[in-house]
C-alpha cells in the first residue's frame, strides 16, 4: 500500500471519512506554520537567550524580568509551539477517525490569532515594570486564551461526542484534551488577575506548577496519545486495543486532575502529607498511562509496518518520541515514589527534568516527525 493515506498522519479510514474531509479540508498547515513561528521565533529564541543573558551577566539577566521571560517562554513553548500543532492535526484528524464533519468551522480561522496574539501580548506585558496598562494587557492575554480553549473544546466536544462518532478511543484522549486545555486556561486567567490584584510581578511558581502540569499532561500529551494510540498501531501492524486505549486515557487524565488539584490546595492552603501523597499518587498514575501507550502503540519494538517509504525515515521520529515518553513515565515513577516515601512533593527541579523530556523528547520529536512526513508526503498539496 503506498500514498499520503499510509502515513501516521492519516490512516486508512471509512469511504464516509473521506467524503467528510473532501467536503471541508481544516487549514491545519497554518496551524502547523503559526506553531513553528511562534515556538522557533519565541519559545526556542527565549530558550537560548535566557542563558546566555544569565552567563554574560546582560542588563536584563538577573531578576523579575527574567523571570518573567522565562515564564513567557514555557507559555510559548507549551501553547504557541505545542498547542497550535495539536489543535491543527485535531484538525486534520477528527473527520477521518470520527467520520464525522468537523463541527463549527466557522471558529477554526479564529483560533490561530486569538492564541498567536495571546501569546504575544502576554511576552510584550509581562515583562513590563508595575503599572495599569501591564496588568490590562495580561488580563487580554488570559481572557484570549481562555475564549480559544473554549471555541477549541466546543468544536472537538461537538464534532466527537456523537452517537454517529466513530473515534472510538481517540474521542476519550481528544474530548478530554481539549478540557485539559479549557483547565489551564482558567487557572491561567484566575493567575493573571492575582497578579493584577496583588501587584505581583509573576505568577508564583508554587501556584503555576498546576497551570503547566495541566497544559502539558492534560492538553498536549493527551492530545499525542490520542494520535498515537489510534494511527501508530496502524503502521506498526500492532493490533488496536480499543477498551485498553480507553483505560489509558481514564488513567491519565485522573493522574493529572490528582497531582494538579494537590498542588493548588498545598498552595492555596495548606501543606499535609496526606495531601502531598496524593499529588505523588496522581504522578505515579501518569507514569502508567505513559508506559501502557507505548506498549499501545508498538513503537518501540521492530515490527512489520505499512509506513510509505517515503516516511520512512520521518517515522523514527515518531519512534524516538515514544521512546522519550518511556523514559518520562521511568523518571515520573521514580521521584514519585520516593516523594510518596518522603511524604512530600516532587522538588521543582524534578519537575522541570520531567517536563522538558515531555516537550523536547516527546512532543517536540513527534511534531518533527509529522512535519517531517507531511512535506515527505505531500509536498504540493495546497494549505
Amino acid at each position: 500500500m503506498t500514498g499520503p493515506d499510509n502515513i501516521p498522519l492519516r490512516p486508512v479510514g471509512v469511504e464516509a471519512a473521506h467524503q467528510h474531509a473532501a467536503a471541508y479540508e481544516a487549514p491545519y498547515r497554518w496551524f502547523i506554520a503559526a506553531s513553528l513561528a511562534l515556538g522557533i521565533g519565541g519559545g526556542f529564541l527565549l530558550s537560548v537567550l535566557l542563558p546566555l543573558a544569565r552567563a554574560f551577566a546582560w542588563q536584563w539577566g538577573a531578576g523579575v524580568r527574567w523571570l518573567a521571560l522565562a515564564q513567557a517562554h514555557g507559555q510559548l513553548q507549551l501553547i504557541g509551539f505545542g498547542g497550535l500543532f495539536a489543535m491543527g492535526m485535531a484538525f486534520r484528524l477528527m473527520p477521518r477517525f470520527s467520520g464525522r464533519p468537523l463541527a463549527y468551522r466557522a471558529l477554526v480561522p479564529a483560533l490561530i490569532p486569538m492564541v498567536a496574539s495571546s501569546l504575544i501580548l502576554r511576552s510584550i506585558a509581562q515583562p513590563w515594570s508595575d503599572g495599569a496598562l501591564r496588568d490590562a494587557g495580561l488580563i487580554v492575554s488570559a481572557a484570549l486564551l481562555l475564549a480559544a480553549g473554549a471555541a477549541f473544546a466546543a468544536i472537538v466536544g461537538r464534532t466527537l461526542v456523537h452517537r454517529d462518532s466513530r473515534a472510538d478511543a481517540t474521542g476519550y484522549f481528544f474530548v478530554l484534551g481539549a478540557l485539559g486545555f479549557v483547565a489551564g486556561a482558567v487557572l491561567n486567567l484566575l493567575q493573571v488577575i492575582e497578579m493584577a490584584r496583588d501587584g505581583l510581578p509573576l505568577a508564583p511558581v508554587s501556584n503555576q506548577t498546576a497551570q503547566i502540569f495541566t497544559q502539558q499532561y492534560g492538553f498536549l500529551i493527551m492530545f499525542v496519545s490520542g494520535v498515537g494510540s489510534r494511527a501508530v498501531p496502524t503502521f506498526t501492524g500492532v493490533p488496536r486495543r480499543p477498551n485498553a486505549s480507553r483505560v489509558a486515557a481514564v488513567v491519565l487524565a485522573s493522574g493529572v486532575a490528582l497531582f494538579a488539584g494537590a498542588t493548588l490546595w498545598i498552595a492555596y492552603r495548606s501543606p499535609s502529607t496526606a495531601v502531598a501523597r496524593a499529588g505523588d499518587g496522581g504522578l505515579l498514575l501518569t507514569a502508567a498511562a505513559f508506559a501502557m501507550l507505548v506498549w499501545l502503540t508498538g513503537a518501540l519494538w521492530p515490527s512489520k509496518h505499512r509506513v510509505a517509504a517515503a516516511s520512512q525515515t520521518a517515522f523514527w521520529f515518531v519512534r524516538s518520541a515514544f521512546a522519550w515518553m518511556l523514559v518520562a513515565a521511568v523518571l515520573t515513577a521514580w521521584y514519585g515514589i520516593r516523594a510518596f516515601a518522603d511524604g512530600s512533593m516532587p522538588d521543582l527541579f524534578e519537575l522541570d527534568a520531567i517536563r522538558h523530556t515531555l516537550t523536547i523528547g516527546v512532543l517536540t520529536m513527534m511534531i518533527v516527525g509529522m512535519v517531517a512526513t507531511l512535506l515527505a508526503t505531500e509536498p504540493d498539496a495546497p494549505p
